[in-house]
């Protein structure tokens, strides 16, 4: 009776057992489906460098929205305007275009989690079962099982996992150097609009006075002063001005529709209005800073040095494949009819005879070399776009200078000797709105000058790869300190 009861009680712990078994094989299952790839400490390092270099903040899987009106409401920007600062900030959290972009860093760290995965291991089984039955001794049931594991991924594993980290911190850096080209495309569509409207505005001015000298010339050829040589001229010169003026106000709705773009709205949204001037005070780093901090810094420099790296890792892992497939594992055999069965170790390898993964491994030493070269001209190609806007601006600042400080005042001094003698008769008044006409015509060349500073201004910061203005706050916080 006791003897019974113990194989009742065997029985139930051996249920038990399978019972548990089972319970912890769903859960692997189960936790092998629950994994996710999280992107959240590569994207808050890609935060890090866009707050570093341009004083802005991005966001992942932002609400994109299509009205200026609706980011108002949550971004708190004033009422009356937006700034050339605000307009970035929305650009970089509200454009869909580099929203869609941040995706690829996710796709990116999915390659890197799969790279970091080993091979399920294996089960083959072969059932054998008689057709026929000959006699005795002459059928048999037998079942072959054999179970395997990839030992080979114990070291190509880990080197593939390095290949796709460098491809995932390439993807980011890739992404930082998109943000700061939609930090320049941003700020250089916001001065365009500042510079239209001015265009604008000064071509409305040039026509109004340019009707003004028609009327008075229509006025002195009653009185023989004038021929129709200069009433014709000056028909086509207002002509040519309204026909300018059409023009412009085309390019301004362009230009508006262009910086809402930019800014992920949609054209047809409400109306935006810049704070900014376009006239203002520019000041850049010595060259010697911003060269230093170019070829150091810059996103592109920073990518070409990645693929080296990644190709150094690509050749090691190319390597590694030589052996290409080792498994290592356990079989077993059991014949029904005579009662046999057994264990023993299985082993199979790939033999590199035809194939020993040379052609695999030259092209990524192929590879290292190119990325070599490629940093090279990667710095130099760097030094052309920090040297031409440099030059461009420092000689536009030049220029704007001599118009604010030469050109300008005497065109006003001009003006106003003509008036001053037009009243007392001794210059008549059409000269002295073809001196006014004269303004208008230079001071479109000044807005010129302006705009083009401004614009090779942003260039430079983006050939840098930070804005200006960091620069000079880092400059003011370490002599504090």
């Amino acid at each position: 009776m006791y003897q019974a009861v113990i194989m009742v009680v065997q029985k139930e712990k051996n249920d038990m057992k399978k019972y548990n078994f089972l319970i912890v094989l769903i859960m692997l299952f189960l936790l092998s489906g629950c994994t996710k790839v999280k992107i959240g400490p590569e994207f808050s390092q890609l935060q890090k460098r866009t707050a570093n270099s341009t004083a802005s903040s991005i966001v992942l899987d932002n609400e994109v929205y299509h009205d200026i009106q609706d980011i108002r409401s949550i971004k708190n920007i004033v009422s009356n305007g937006i700034s050339k600062n605000e307009a970035v900030k929305i650009a970089l959290q509200n454009n869909p275009g580099l929203q869609a972009d941040f995706q690829n860093l996710g796709i990116a760290k999915a390659d890197l989690a799969q790279a970091g995965l080993y091979s399920n291991p294996s089960i083959n089984s072969v059932f054998r079962l008689p057709t026929r039955d000959d006699g005795p001794g002459t059928s048999q049931t037998n079942i072959e099982s054999v179970a395997a594991l990839r030992l080979s991924d114990l070291w190509q594993v880990p080197l593939a996992k390095n290949v796709a980290q460098d491809l995932v911190e390439i993807v980011s850096l890739r992404i930082f150097s998109t943000i700061l080209t939609v930090v320049e495309e941003t700020k250089i569509a916001y001065d365009t609009c500042l510079a239209t409207e001015l265009y604008v505005e000064n071509t409305k001015n040039l026509l109004t006075t340019t009707k003004d000298l028609r009327d008075e010339i229509y006025y002195r050829q009653l009185y023989g002063y004038t021929t129709d040589l200069d009433k014709n001229f000056i028909d086509a010169k207002v002509g040519m001005l309204e026909s300018e003026l059409k023009q412009q106000e085309a390019d301004l709705a362009n230009a508006y529709t262009h910086l809402k773009t930019l800014m992920g709205l949609s054209p047809s949204s409400t109306a935006i209005i810049l704070t900014d001037t376009l006239y203002k005070k520019m000041l850049i780093p010595e060259f010697i800073i911003l060269e230093n901090y170019a070829l150091a810094q810059r996103p592109e420099i920073q990518i070409a040095i990645m693929k080296i790296k990644q190709y150094k890792d690509t050749i090691r892992s190319e390597k590694s494949k030589i052996f290409r497939k080792v498994d290592i594992g356990v079989s077993y055999k059991q014949d029904f009819e005579k009662s046999f069965a057994g264990w023993g170790p299985y082993f199979d390898i790939t033999l590199p005879i035809f194939d020993d993964n040379y052609a695999q491994i030259a092209r990524a030493e192929f590879l290292f070399k190119q990325a070599e070269q490629e940093l090279v001209a990667q710095r130099i190609k760097i030094l052309d776009e920090l040297n031409k806007p440099y030059a461009n601006f420092k000689a536009l600042e030049k220029e704007i200078d001599w118009y604010k400080n030469n050109i300008l005042p005497s065109h006003f001094k001009a003006i106003e000797y003509a008036y001053k003698h037009a009243e007392t008769m001794q210059i008549t008044m059409a000269t002295a709105l073809e001196s006014k006409v004269t303004f208008y015509e230079t001071y479109s060349q000044f807005i010129e000058k302006n705009y083009h500073a401004v614009k090779e201004f942003t260039r430079l910061e983006r050939a840098v790869g930070k804005s200006f203005e960091l620069f000079f706050m880092n400059e003011i916080g370490e002599q504090q300190c």
